[in-house]
């Protein structure tokens, strides 16, 4: 199953990366161990091929993400403070993880009966 995953307000588009504010939800699953100022200074940065083709990229609009291009290995660039010092950021991590076959419950202790 695909789906997009909204991530934030578009800054800037380059040819092969897109800017994103990103706000205090996507900072906590990408670099949950920072410690996040406030919303509207951070930045993602991610590449062009994982942006769906179902909503358009345009600066000031929201960046949507198609789920079916992250894999593991797919990273973005994350800059917390707005200062432009950017540290490598899994994109998996904002992808939440369905299993369309949820494990079976746990065997239930039935009271021993003496």
């Amino acid at each position: 199953m695909t789906f997009d995953v909204g991530i934030g307000k578009c800054r800037s588009v380059q040819s092969d990366s897109v800017d994103v504010w990103v706000d205090g939800s996507i900072v906590r699953r990408l670099a949950p161990e920072t410690k996040w100022q406030r919303d509207g200074i951070s930045v993602l940065q991610v590449p062009s091929k994982v942006c769906s083709a179902r909503h358009r990229v345009a600066v000031g609009e929201e960046v949507f993400l198609d789920t079916a291009l992250i894999n593991p290995n797919s990273a973005g660039k994350l800059d917390v403070e707005g200062s432009g010092d950017y540290a490598k950021a899994r994109l998996s991590l904002l992808v939440p993880t369905i299993d369309p076959t949820p494990a079976p419950p746990p065997p239930s202790r039935k009271a021993s009966w003496r």
